[in-house]
């Protein structure tokens, strides 16, 4: 985050050079899941930048994903600076959706797509599109086509189905 706002810190910048080059030599050896196979379709589609699309979903797939895997979101909670002591592994791990909520917010994410441009009149050709990824076929959560769509419908309309936004604090600090 520090990166984001004091863009002139050299050394929260270099920190942040050094994440994405290792991301981007995991990603090299696999595959990337819903978000990646969603925003793809953006990109192509509505021109949309690819981190951008990729920070606009990601809360939304964490949340389709959550039943799948809520031991690794509440490491995702606790590395991100939360304190998760007392809290069911289920109340611990929507506090990591809530996080990324929470930056998205602090760094002007669109809480939904479709601030972003994406319109449901393709939504068809999206989920097509998205399915045909990859990247769903390693995602925690066994994905269906229905999955897909609900979860760019949800994207669209800024809607969290377990009302993420009324169990989790969002007490994110920069």
């Amino acid at each position: 985050m520090k990166a984001y706002f004091v863009g002139t810190d050299i050394e929260s910048r270099e920190k942040m050079l050094v994440s994405s080059m290792i991301a981007g030599a995991a990603f090299s050896q696999s595959r990337l899941g819903n978000v990646h196979a969603i925003s793809h379709t953006f990109g192509g589609v509505f021109d949309i930048p690819h981190g951008i699309a990729n920070a606009a979903l990601l809360p939304f797939v964490m949340e389709f994903n959550l039943p799948a895997c809520p031991d690794k979101f509440k490491d995702i909670a606790i590395a991100l600076g939360q304190d998760v002591t007392g809290l069911s592994t289920l109340e611990a791990a929507k506090k990591a959706i809530g996080t990324v909520i929470e930056m998205n917010r602090a760094m002007n994410i669109p809480l939904n797509i479709k601030e972003l441009g994406v319109s449901l009149n393709l939504l068809h050709k999206l989920v097509e599109d998205s399915m045909r990824s990859g990247n769903v076929l390693i995602n925690p959560r066994v994905t269906k086509a229905n999955d897909i769509k609900s979860i760019i419908e949800n994207a669209y309309h800024g809607n969290f189905e377990g009302n993420i936004n009324k169990v989790v604090d969002f007490s994110y600090k920069i």
